[in-house]
């Protein structure tokens, strides 16, 4: 019987070339999303961009169940690098259509709906990949050191793409994220190799992997707790950072450029609590995941109440405890779920994100119109601190 060698993370080269090449893909997909967000703006009215933007969640939360019973049931990785190969082929020819007849509305429409399709397969079965690379006892140190490198490159990304938009036009965005798919197939392909076998889902259809993924949630409360938990986070401090912090400096009259310096506290801070999580062992993951969340919908509760200064601190709490929960929860997640429905069990939880975001976001802009800021920012606080709380005593049961 043979035993399984996992060199030490920090020379693990497998590790580090997947970390390495899935931020250049981060990097490149943010050009991209800059360089479609400003090209659809030149083409078409507020109301066309804001379809452009959009109409990819559309097919991804479609599908996104269907891509984790794949995930279960086909090789993760392989299914990655056809994933990736797509999106190049995708760019590509709409590079070409773009030199050929021009930008249209139409041209970008299809383009996002196709990657929002291919996304939901990719999706679920990158969520099978960390398990099979590393020891358990190093899955918070892998998660911590992917979310610092994916931050970086958001902050790298972005930029670019404002660069590669404004001196060389879409064409050039497409290329550029093309090449960092390239990156990402080919390091896949030749380097990620994954130690451990995938377990593979035994129904007799897709449709029956996804029946015996939510029988397997609903027999393993465990699982159960981190799927509910995880479905709520977002849609709880996502509303409050992308349309509370955006009112609360609005009204206050601080400016645009504070709204700014807001966001980037906010990202140092999720960088410095990362390099944390990477030196922080606690005994049990999940719980203290979870009860640093409270500290974060305390910051929540802050956006709505407090000063200038106020509002940095809070930004700095959120930004901080993100950058540990996530690390810890993440592992937690990928430690407690059985390997069989790990794929089916990561779909669930990005479902929330793509189905219910767009509701959450709708319904806290309504609520500050009938309350105020301060009252929904501490409200949308409180049930976010009974979650995670409910969650923290749930979850050893």
């Amino acid at each position: 019987m043979s035993t399984t060698v996992f060199p030490p993370l920090r020379r693990d080269r497998r590790v580090h070339g997947w970390i390495a090449s899935a931020a250049v893909s981060q990097a490149g997909d943010m050009a991209w999303y800059v360089g479609l967000a400003w090209s659809a703006a030149q083409v078409t009215s507020p109301a066309g961009a804001g379809l452009v933007m959009g109409i990819g969640a559309l097919p991804k939360a479609l599908i996104l169940l269907y891509g984790g019973a794949l995930a279960d049931r086909f090789d993760g990785r392989r299914t990655m690098i056809l994933a990736n190969l797509a999106r190049i082929v995708v760019l590509v020819v709409a590079a070409t259509a773009v030199a050929v007849w021009g930008l249209s509305l139409a041209l970008l429409v299809v383009v996002a709906v196709v990657f929002g399709a291919v996304d939901a397969l990719y999706t679920p079965a990158s969520g099978t990949l960390p398990r099979r690379m590393v020891r358990s006892e190093d899955l918070v140190k892998l998660s911590a050191g992917s979310q610092l490198a994916q931050r970086l490159a958001v902050f790298a990304g972005a930029p670019l793409g404002g660069l590669l938009v404004a001196h060389g036009g879409l064409i050039t965005v497409m290329i550029v994220d093309a090449a960092s798919f390239v990156v990402i197939a080919v390091a896949l392909a030749f380097l990620v190799k994954p130690r451990l076998p995938q377990p593979v889902s035994t129904g007799h259809s897709i449709r029956a992997d996804l029946r015996d993924g939510f029988a397997y949630l609903k027999r393993d409360a465990r699982a159960r707790t981190l799927v509910i938990a995880f479905s709520g986070l977002n849609l709880c401090v996502g509303p409050i950072l992308a349309v509370g912090l955006v009112q609360r400096t609005h009204s206050a009259g601080w400016g645009s450029a504070w709204y700014g310096w807001f966001e980037a506290c906010s990202g140092v801070a999720a960088a410095v609590g990362a390099l944390v999580a990477m030196r922080w062992k606690p005994a049990d993951l999940a719980r203290s995941g979870l009860l640093t969340l409270v500290v974060q919908a305390a910051g929540c509760a802050m956006i709505g109440l407090m000063p200038k200064l106020g509002v940095f601190v809070a930004m700095a709490m959120i930004g901080c405890t993100a950058g540990i929960a996530s690390a810890q929860l993440s592992a937690a997640f990928q430690q407690s779920v059985d390997p069989t429905y790990l794929g089916r069990s990561f779909s669930i939880v990005n479902l929330s994100d793509e189905a219910m975001m767009p509701l959450a976001m709708v319904g806290f802009g309504a609520l500050i119109s009938l309350s105020g800021i301060a009252v929904a920012c501490v409200l949308v606080a409180a049930g976010f601190a009974g979650l995670v709380l409910w969650a923290a005593v749930r979850v050893d049961r």
